[in-house]
């Protein structure tokens, strides 16, 4: 008759070095407890009564990052601890939605995928928008850029009034510019100058010049 031999090996512990399960084939443990400290950006001490503070990683499935204060459900199992949910946090604190170790993320509707809020902010490096139809609507609108491009097969503009006001413009047209307009007032402080292999003035009424001198030839 064979006596089984007496395992020695040591309890499995948490991270912290706490001995949370004994028995061999540990199948974890859920715990509650309030984030007392921020390791990293997804890594935190959580305070759990009746035991030391655990170190915990933040789960790929819990999307709310923990915060410090936060009442968190913990699955502990072995040296590794997760938290799998934050269940309660102050308002007071900002929401932070990521995912640990993820360095794309997408999100997909069959339909529609609607964002609603009082102020909105985009903050990236580069940021990329295609689409079949843009739709843009409000009171106000203000671009601020250092430079820009526009390559646009066919553009119209509709507006009540329009002000430009720019140092030094420049406007090259390869074949045809056409200017309707009820009045036309030009104001120039220097010099107005205009050379073209043919010129046309052609009025109803009257056509005048009025200056100091006139050279025509």
């Amino acid at each position: 008759m064979v006596t089984p031999r007496k395992s020695h090996s040591a309890p499995a512990t948490a991270r912290n070095g706490e001995e949370l399960r004994t028995k061999e084939g540990d199948q974890g443990s859920l715990l509650t407890g309030s984030v007392t400290a921020l390791v990293t950006e997804h890594e935190a001490l959580v305070d759990v009564a009746g035991s030391d503070p655990v170190h915990a990683i933040q789960a790929a499935g819990c999307l709310l990052a923990p915060a410090i204060g936060d009442r968190v459900l913990v699955f502990v199992q072995g040296e590794e601890a997760h938290i799998l949910s934050v269940l309660e946090r102050r308002e007071s604190l900002v929401a932070q939605v990521s995912v640990p170790g993820a360095d794309h993320l997408q999100i997909k509707s069959g339909q529609q995928i609607d964002i609603a809020a009082p102020d909105l902010h985009l903050t990236a490096k580069k940021l990329t928008v295609f689409a079949e139809s843009l739709t843009q609507t409000g009171k106000r609108c203000v671009s601020s850029f250092t430079r820009t491009f526009e390559n646009i097969i066919d553009k119209m503009v509709s507006a009540r009034t329009i002000t430009t006001t720019v140092d030094t413009r420049t406007s090259a047209v390869r074949e045809t510019e056409t200017l309707n307009a009820g009045t036309l007032v030009q104001n120039i402080d220097h010099v107005a100058t205009q050379t073209s292999e043919i010129s046309l003035i052609t009025a109803k009424e009257d056509v005048r010049l009025d200056a100091t001198r006139v050279s025509v030839g």
